[in-house]
């Protein structure tokens, strides 16, 4: 999600330009003294068993009436996790090295305990993401420390995943962008989402997808 806070308006909206301000009412306490241009992940924590669940954040997302949105503000509050910064008081941001934009955000506060920045570790990739499998995460992305911000998949960031073996049920498929929406079938035979099958995917069976 891009969070952007130019002129005293916040605006938040997806990578695909939808707008969804409303659906995330906690992120807009204690607005940045100075402009600024962010992008993140939007994250929501179970609960019951304090794991990021993506149900969950989809739930918020798909939530649309304000009695709904409120509950689920105190409910289930999410939280912007904070991994790059484009834009910081009138400057445009996006042409600086990795690390320079990544000291450039540390210096900046963070006002809103629903706001946080992303950790990251400098040349111990190998043992992160073995702390990554033993705590069944689900990966995570390794960028090259000079890399610009170019808003769009790159060689230079690179998503390592802990890849994890399941049956899943095709629940249905995204029209715009490829991608198949998977579901995992728990014990009581409810269909519970569990993410979108991008990779792998055979030729034919993306013909089959965009001719229906």
């Amino acid at each position: 999600m891009i969070y952007s806070n130019q002129a005293g308006k916040i605006k938040l909206y997806t990578r695909h330009r939808t707008e969804c301000l409303r659906q995330y009412p906690e992120l807009l306490d204690n607005p940045f003294v100075k402009d600024i241009v962010l992008d993140g992940e939007i994250a929501c924590v179970d609960p019951e068993t304090g794991r990021v669940d993506f149900e969950l954040v989809m739930k918020r997302f798909l939530a649309r009436k304000e009695d709904k949105i409120n509950l689920y503000t105190r409910t289930l509050p999410v939280t912007y996790v904070v991994f790059d910064i484009l834009h910081y008081d009138g400057e445009d941001t996006r042409k600086l090295p990795l690390h320079e934009r990544k000291a450039l955000m540390q210096e900046i506060p963070f006002n809103n305990p629903r706001m946080g920045k992303t950790p990251y570790v400098q040349g111990a990739g190998e043992s992160l993401f073995k702390q990554m499998e033993l705590t069944q995460m689900e990966g995570m992305v390794a960028k090259r420390l000079d890399s610009t911000y170019v808003g769009k998949r790159s060689a230079d960031w690179l998503k390592v995943i802990n890849w994890t073996y399941v049956d899943v049920v095709i629940m249905g498929y995204r029209k715009t962008e490829f991608g198949w929406i998977a579901g995992v079938k728990q014990r009581d035979g409810e269909v519970k989402p569990a993410g979108i099958i991008r990779f792998g995917v055979s030729p034919k069976a993306r013909v089959i997808q965009n001719q229906q």
